[in-house]
């Protein structure tokens, strides 16, 4: 997948997933408000119940028996709140549709239609019924409210708190708020709306909250207050949390679908971009290697037709250096076939070693005999400080070998004509230590990070300019690691570098 598309796609998706988070939190706003009004409503109802139950009771028992005549005129004001109830039920669409319809959480609100909104004619009808049986009641509240008080300038259906059972009427109240689905159980409170002083309350009830509570009911079903009534409060202490609890889990879960979505959909970007750099890092490899085995192969062909000629077979001096030019690159190419061999064990994990007791300063020797004739070419010069190592290094020979020739090999590709290097050994704290530094280009803090992993080779700005396949450092690394040791590396660009191995001794 190309750059640019993998822009674009993420560029869309991020889009989208912005959308549906603006689009779940209103949602969740207008689900919150919806609630609120449901809430609002069960509460209303479940009081209306309750009144209905005591207006059927011995009325002596809760209220002071005066002007008996009016309940009429109440129980007709029931009849229409229970008919505009009815047209709220039956068309909750339309009357909590905010956008169309402005209806108020109170019940004397008119229902009234939003500027520019669009409302067909049988809706236009339902709201007309509504307003009209709302006005309707509120003529009727005005002639209780004109006729409220007597002589004394008591009303006449106040409360008598000497006679209140507070104990049924608590638990008829819980009942009703139960049935009507409101399951959080409030405080409930009888106070005096002249002075604001309450006459009972439940146990463990804040005083405080309960007179500044919005839910205030009087005895009349109406819910009409006068200055002189007696009220039921109800205080409900974590209502945030009814409210919430249906629509917060499914909050949750979107939002965790989303981050769900957006996680597979970067690992999945990731995944693919990992997948393109690696095949370039293969593409470079095979290119590489190609070029890498076509040397030492052309390089004795070359060797094997000078031996054939008669001058160069008469001349032992000369036969004798094509035979080491030959040797030598038979040997390059056995080390590289191996570590092929034994990158591809890494990769199937099917590497193993076999330790035996070794002198490392020997392989050492062995391995820059090897390298003089290339060092010579290059007009360098290889420096050795090799010290005694009196512990026991148990280690394999071939996998040891291979691991410093790979790091003299890369010390000689990555420095100038004029070479230098230094191989050094030394006990310290029950490890030998061995050091190769060169003086040569020098390796970038960015590529520092990534030195040890497989195909992954320092650009030099052309990709045949210095052989390898990038495999050899991660070879190396792991060849350390199986024999239980560390590896670490020094490097600043145009400074050279330091590889330093640690090996323990049994």
């Amino acid at each position: 997948m190309k750059r640019h598309l993998i822009v674009q796609l993420s560029t869309l998706f991020s889009i989208a997933a912005i959308g549906l988070i603006i689009l779940q939190i209103t949602q969740t706003q207008r689900s919150a408000q919806m609630s609120d009004n449901l809430f609002n409503i069960s509460v209303n109802n479940s009081m209306d119940h309750v009144f209905d139950q005591i207006d059927q009771m011995e009325v002596e028992d809760y209220l002071t028996q005066k002007e008996r005549y009016r309940i009429l005129l109440f129980r007709r004001i029931d009849e229409m709140n229970e008919k505009m109830q009815d047209l709220i039920r039956q068309n909750s669409g339309l009357f909590y549709d905010e956008q169309r319809v402005n209806l108020g959480i109170s019940t004397q609100d008119s229902a009234l239609v939003q500027p520019n909104a669009s409302v067909s004619e049988a809706e236009v009808s339902v709201l007309s019924q509504y307003n009209t049986l709302l006005n309707a009641r509120n003529r009727l509240l005005t002639q209780v409210s004109s006729s409220e008080h007597d002589d004394n300038g008591r009303a006449p259906n106040s409360i008598d708190p000497t006679k209140l059972n507070f104990a049924f009427l608590d638990s008829l109240i819980r009942e009703e708020l139960v049935l009507n689905g409101v399951d959080i159980k409030p405080d409930i409170g009888i106070m005096r709306a002249d002075d604001d002083t309450l006459l009972f309350c439940s146990e463990k009830a804040d005083s405080v909250e309960l007179l500044n509570s919005t839910f205030k009911y009087s005895f009349h079903n109406n819910h009409f207050t006068t200055s002189q009534e007696t009220l039921v409060i109800l205080h409900f202490p974590h209502s945030p949390l009814l409210l919430s609890a249906d629509i917060t889990p499914y909050t949750l879960i979107s939002i965790f679908m989303i981050l769900l979505i957006t996680f597979l959909f970067v690992f999945s970007i990731r995944t693919n971009y990992n997948q393109r750099k690696l095949d370039e890092m293969k593409t470079d490899f095979v290119n590489n290697m190609t070029h890498e085995i076509k040397t030492p192969i052309a390089t004795i062909g070359l060797a094997c037709e000078m031996l054939n000629d008669e001058s160069i077979s008469n001349d032992p001096a000369s036969l004798h250096n094509f035979v080491d030019i030959i040797s030598n690159e038979n040997r390059r190419m056995r080390v590289l076939i191996e570590t092929l061999l034994q990158s591809a064990k890494m990769s199937s994990k099917k590497f193993t070693i076999s330790p035996k007791e070794i002198q490392i300063n020997d392989i050492i020797e062995s391995s820059v005999e090897s390298f003089q004739l290339a060092i010579k070419n290059r007009n360098g010069y290889l420096e050795t400080d090799l010290n005694p190592i009196s512990g026991t290094l148990y280690a394999d020979e071939l996998h040891i070998s291979n691991t410093i020739h790979n790091l003299i090999d890369n010390a000689i590709k990555y420095s100038s004509d004029n070479l230098y290097i230094k191989i050094s050994t030394y006990e310290q704290d029950h490890h030998v230590v061995l050091k190769i530094q060169d003086h040569g280009i020098g390796i970038s803090k960015d590529d520092q990070k990534h030195i040890f992993e497989k195909f992954y080779r320092v650009s030099t700005g052309d990709v045949h300019n210095v052989k390898g396949f990038g495999i050899g450092l991660n070879y190396v690394y792991q060849v350390v690691a199986i024999h239980q040791g560390k590896i670490s590396l020094e490097s600043e660009l145009g400074q050279g570098s330091t590889f330093t191995i640690l090996l323990p001794l049994d």
